[in-house]
């Protein structure tokens, strides 16, 4: 995946692309969260992190794309707002466990931003996605508490 591409995905992924016809939109990761959106797809969380990878330069450089954060932090934020309280009910089919994955998710997404906006290596930036692969909780407590120290 080139650069462009990783940015098209992540635009796709945050409802923001102007090209709602395009499948990608509604199936994307904030694209299912609407009441009508259907099942999760951990596929998009794996999109994004991976177009996050690809786009750790430009997010650690001292001048960012605004639409490049405008689109990752729309993805964090909407949600939130559409998956917990008091606006959790906004999209009444998500169920407690798909909001606990959807939060899990965009923790990580969140911290990687975080972290790469900070100039932080990819060893950093990425921990907590590399544990979630690994299918570790105690990664994820590991490598939270290690940044802390």
């Amino acid at each position: 995946m080139t650069k462009n591409e990783a940015m098209e995905v992540l635009s796709f992924h945050s409802c923001r692309n102007v090209n709602v016809d395009d499948p990608r939109w509604e199936f994307g990761f904030v694209g299912r969260l609407r009441p009508s959106g259907g099942e999760l797809n951990e596929d998009n969380f794996i999109q994004i992190m991976e177009s996050l990878r690809i786009l750790k330069s430009e997010l650690s450089a001292s001048m960012i794309d605004k639409n490049l954060v405008y689109d990752i932090t729309s993805i964090i934020r909407l949600t939130r707002m559409w998956c917990t309280p008091p606006n959790g009910g906004v999209n009444s089919s998500i169920t407690r466990r798909d909001q606990e994955q959807l939060l899990q998710w965009v923790g990580i997404i969140e911290k990687t931003l975080f972290y790469l906006l900070d100039g932080a290596d990819e060893e950093i930036a990425f921990q907590d996605y590399d544990c979630y692969l690994q299918d570790s909780s105690d990664q994820l407590l590991k490598a939270e508490l290690l940044r802390m120290i």
